[in-house]
């Protein structure tokens, strides 16, 4: 079974879906702990979009030289199944900058 690890991106299928849940398959942020992914079957991630928005819940990720956001706002837990392919991994500095957003919208 695939184990994502913090800071991986992974291509995602995320289907089905509710109303305005993020769609498809698509790039997602890990940013459960690794101390979780690999002792669960599920994985807590951020998905990512290529559609630009200035909002606090949004993280600046660079991924193969495209500009995306990773989407606080539609974070969620999701089953090992759903990974697909690892693209990439965030820098420390994208990670850092997430866990900042992560604490302030949860007033951690």
């Amino acid at each position: 079974m695939t184990t994502p690890q913090y800071g991986e991106i992974w291509k995602v299928k995320l289907y089905p879906v509710r109303d305005s849940e993020q769609d498809g398959v698509r790039p997602c942020l890990v940013v459960g702990p690794n101390s979780m992914n690999n002792g669960l079957g599920t994985v807590i991630v951020l998905p990512m979009t290529r559609s630009l928005k200035d909002w606090p819940s949004r993280v600046a990720i660079k991924l193969n030289d495209e500009q995306g956001q990773a989407c606080i706002e539609h974070i969620r837990s999701i089953s090992k199944s759903r990974f697909l392919k690892k693209l990439g991994k965030a820098t420390a500095e994208e990670m850092a900058t997430a866990s900042k957003h992560l604490q302030a919208t949860f007033a951690l």
